[in-house]
């Protein structure tokens, strides 16, 4: 793939003559000046997929694109991670979205727990959708993160799948850390992790014991209290770091 195209998300992605719809064709031709003839890349978040585009239509303008080869896309997440992020006031959810996808995420869980002020309302996650898409398009990833919820906390709890769990707790003893040098060092290799955040008002003691019940080992994320928006960045690009260092260290071996 030749570097500096303009990506473009496109669904049903597969060879031959694929319309544009009327939003995407605007956002190509209008918002980037892209003009019949020239090339973009076109991806599909939802298979993970991409491939060369080139622009075509008819005399009222860019209608559709000519794709040749796909293939699967040259950069998603290595590891499956979920994260399972209360619901906070305002557009949070969207800031913490967006950062996961940046992050590497594969899954995020809007949960409801006892202490979440906000309770959204309508086709919420049509719109969280579009922010991970989006936020997949600015930064070069080929997927986008499966965006779920809003559930309630306990049904999330009992939804885990063998995934090596956490819950971070500002009061914990163990730090995150040391819980990620652990286990990203272990022979356990790819196994999928999932972190939950609370909310504003961090969970309850009944929650905790629940988490705990799960399978979920609390740890800390330094000594201060963030706030809940600010968890998912901090957590994320920790995980992402540390697991960047021990794949280099394996190939260093291998």
């Amino acid at each position: 793939m030749r570097q500096g195209l303009l990506r473009v998300p496109l669904t049903s992605l597969a060879p031959g003559l694929v319309p544009l719809s009327p939003e995407v064709a605007r956002y190509v031709s209008r918002v980037h000046r892209l003009r019949e003839g020239e090339r973009f890349l076109a991806f599909d978040p939802e298979r993970a997929l991409e491939a060369e585009a080139l622009l075509v239509g008819s005399g009222k303008g860019p209608s559709a694109a000519r794709i040749d080869v796909v293939r699967a896309a040259s950069l998603v997440p290595r590891r499956a991670v979920t994260l399972i992020q209360c619901v906070g006031k305002g557009d949070k959810l969207d800031a913490v979205i967006r950062d996961a996808t940046e992050l590497g995420a594969t899954r995020v869980v809007a949960a409801l727990s006892a202490r979440c002020v906000a309770r959204p309302q309508g086709d919420r996650g049509g719109r969280w959708r579009r922010v991970a898409v989006e936020a997949a398009r600015q930064c070069g990833r080929g997927d986008a993160p499966r965006i779920e919820g809003p559930l309630p906390l306990t049904e999330v709890l009992e939804a885990l799948d063998g995934e090596a769990a956490v819950c971070l707790d500002p009061r914990a003893e163990r730090s995150l850390g040391t819980w990620l040098g652990g286990m990203l060092g272990d022979a356990g290799g790819r196994r999928g992790i999932a972190l939950l955040v609370g909310p504003e008002g961090g969970l309850s003691e009944e929650e905790m014991d629940a988490c705990s019940s799960a399978g979920f080992v609390r740890v800390r994320l330094g000594r201060f209290t963030l706030r809940t928006e600010t968890v998912c960045a901090a957590a994320l690009g920790a995980l992402l770091a540390l697991d960047d260092d021990a794949q280099e260290r394996a190939d260093a071996v291998g």
